[in-house]
């Protein structure tokens, strides 16, 4: 029997530069949509997390950040694209 290779899905978000005031680190919100279970109703939940980059990134750029290993206690996603 030959085992299956187990292959597992990266987590990909978009999201929006907030502040890129540190080195290599910048702060990003993302946007996630969400639905009530009972009354049905969409709505947006935001989240603001640190993400660790090598190139430089605007205020206000959009980009594409993808789930790594720890970097740092509070850094565990990554820079993949720029826009």
């Amino acid at each position: 029997m030959e085992k299956e290779k187990m292959t597992k899905k990266i987590k990909q978000i978009k999201a929006i530069a907030l502040r890129d005031s540190k080195d290599k680190t910048v702060l990003v919100e993302t946007k996630i949509l969400k639905i009530d279970r009972l009354y049905k109703k969409r709505f947006f939940s935001n989240r603001k997390i640190l993400v660790h980059t090598e190139n430089e990134i605007k205020t206000g750029q959009t980009v594409l950040i993808c789930e790594t290993r720890p970097v740092s206690r509070r850094k565990a996603w990554k820079v993949v694209e720029a826009k």
